[in-house]
């Protein structure tokens, strides 16, 4: 069968065979990381945090950094990325979350795949966040508050006026680098920022505010306030996309305006926007 590079290892890229038996493969990889002066801790070590437990199959010390190293021999697909995804998650949760991440491949690496095995403030924030639902708006937008507010150091809350430090924060949070020029932006970052705007404004409409569930026109589920029927999700993505020309603040700042809420003090000065 036919080889192809890997990731970068510890001392080059360490190559496995397409397809190969995986425990077999990773009993290899482990002995040539030994070789290489890596100090095997534990093989299919158990790590459990918040957001499950997973069994990632080699955990080494290589001076005096902690590695765990995740090995694939069979091509990619959707689950297989996802299942990926949820082991980084579910690292970067636990005791071992500052330990380094790796992954040996046979087949080429999803670049999403590759993106949130690294520690970047975009890459840890998402991955916080992969237990958003747009089926539980108000819990996802919670949960968005919560991992917010961790990761910014920050006390957000569902007042209008947090929204322009929400889209700053995330702005600043997903501007490229060298390596990744334009990070990818999960589903679940797109659903829990739409499901916190969402429940900003409907919090401060008072009673003319509910949550009802997605129709085919709109993107995710939608909040009734007032005369207007909203679709929060979709604004979230197209603040993701276009940035301040799409701006959250001046979205929820209008709505709450036209019916009589009111909004925050944020710049509404000779500005104009699209109805809701």
């Amino acid at each position: 069968m036919p080889e192809e590079e890997a990731s970068e290892g510890h001392a080059g890229p360490i190559r496995i065979e397409r397809d190969a038996p995986r425990p077999a493969t990773i009993l290899r990889v482990a002995g040539e990381l030994e070789e290489r002066g890596g100090k095997i801790l534990e093989l299919f070590k158990e790590i459990r945090s918040p957001l499950g437990e997973v069994v990632l199959p080699i955990h080494l010390r290589q001076g005096d950094q902690d590695f765990f190293v995740e090995v694939a021999t069979a091509a990619w697909d959707p689950r297989s990325a996802n299942e990926a995804l949820e082991r980084a998650a579910v690292l970067r949760g636990s005791e071992h979350a500052g330990a380094g991440l790796e992954l040996v491949s046979a087949y080429p690496v999803p670049p999403n795949v590759e993106f949130f095995f690294g520690r970047s403030p975009a890459a840890l924030l998402q991955l916080d966040l992969l237990r958003v639902t747009p089926d539980r708006p108000e819990a996802s937008a919670s949960l968005f508050r919560e991992v917010g507010s961790k990761h910014w150091g920050v006390e957000l809350d569902y007042e209008p006026g947090y929204l322009p430090l929400v889209e700053e924060l995330l702005m600043a949070a997903l501007e490229g680098d060298e390596v990744h020029p334009d990070p990818p932006v999960s589903e679940e970052l797109v659903v829990g920022l739409g499901c916190f705007l969402g429940e900003t404004v409907r919090r401060n409409a008072g009673s003319r505010g509910s949550w009802l569930p997605a129709e085919e026109w709109g993107e995710g589920p939608l909040v009734e306030v007032g005369d207007f029927l909203l679709a929060p999700v979709g604004k979230a993505r197209a603040f993701l996309n276009e940035g301040q020309e799409e701006s959250l603040a001046f979205y929820a700042d209008y709505v709450l305006e036209q019916i009589g809420a009111g909004g925050s003090e944020v710049g509404n000065q000779d500005r104009t926007g699209n109805r809701p």
